[in-house]
């Protein structure tokens, strides 16, 4: 007996939300194999990992689900794709360096600060209306990026943390230009065209930069680059199926599991800063989704 399309909806409604938990579980194990590489490989080396594993995949994809391999790399916005992914690999190298100096918990919190610069950039980059509410929780998400990062006692402060405010800035943009190709371009190639970029600018800072890896490191290596890799693709796969404000609880389970992980593994002693800004950040990211939810089924209702 076959099943009502209804009761398939019903089954198939915890798999978005299970995707994006195990986004954020394979974005911390990422972190925690940059932390394991410490200054025993160098960024020439993480990105080309990082970049080539995102190859690999989104090329496996591309022979699985397209007719052929011409139809990834097919575009009529070539210098949009090469744009987005110079951005990448400059964000690429700040994060990388950023969850290899900082705590996994701080670092992980300053990432989610990417969403309070995508607020702010929306209406003059995209001529977007931005309400009264998306002002107020941008605020409060941003006094709580200040709060993690030690921003208001510049005698504790750790430049270092410039690293992720970096990543975030550019990833807030690159988010922005992936909304404009997302109208005409498939996901295959959109991800295709950013780690070619990516892995082209490594190689020539490899040549400047390429310290003897035995074969524990290259494991390591390898164990980052697929990580991160799926970590993308579940995300990519989650939003595509569910809407961002019914997945955005799951995707804060990521600040649990590099607290977990970096107190677990590393010792990491989680400032009451950290904890503080993050809340903050969260609970605001949490109200602008419930208000955004709100104002959309308002019109529904009526």
């Amino acid at each position: 007996m076959s099943q009502s399309p209804a009761l398939r909806r019903a089954h198939a409604a915890w798999l978005p939300p299970v995707m994006m938990v195990a986004s954020a579980l394979m974005a911390t194990l990422e972190a925690v194999f940059l932390r394991e590489l410490g200054s025993r490989a160098s960024q020439a080396q993480i990105l080309l990992f990082r970049s080539g594993a995102q190859l690999l995949l989104v090329a496996a994809s591309a022979l699985l689900m397209l007719p052929s391999l011409a139809h990834m790399v097919q575009t009529r916005r070539l210098g949009t794709h090469l744009w987005r992914g110079g951005l990448a690999a400059v964000s690429w190298w700040c994060y990388f360096m950023s969850f290899k100096s900082l705590p996994l918990a701080l670092a992980t919190t300053i990432t989610f600060s990417a969403q309070l610069f995508v607020i702010v950039l929306v209406w003059p980059v995209l001529r977007e209306r931005v309400t009264l509410p998306q002002v107020l929780s941008t605020l409060v998400g941003f006094a709580g990026v200040l709060v993690a990062a030690g921003l208001w006692d510049p005698s504790t402060l750790d430049w270092r943390v410039s690293y992720g405010f970096a990543s975030a800035f550019m990833g807030a943009v690159m988010v922005l230009i992936t909304r404009s190709l997302s109208f005409t371009e498939r996901t295959e190639t959109i991800m295709f065209y950013m780690a070619l970029v990516v892995f082209v600018t490594a190689i020539p800072q490899s040549l400047l930069d390429w310290p003897a890896l035995d074969g524990l490191l290259v494991l390591w290596l390898s164990l980052m680059g697929v990580s991160g890799t799926l970590g993308a693709w579940l995300m990519v796969e989650a939003y595509r199926r569910a809407e961002p404000s019914a997945l955005a609880p799951y995707v804060y389970t990521r600040l649990v599991f590099a607290a977990v992980l970096g107190t677990w593994l590393f010792g990491d002693v989680i400032a009451g800063s950290t904890v503080a800004g993050a809340l903050l950040i969260v609970g605001s990211n949490l109200a602008l989704f419930w208000y955004v939810a709100r104002w959309a089924a308002g019109p529904a209702r009526q």
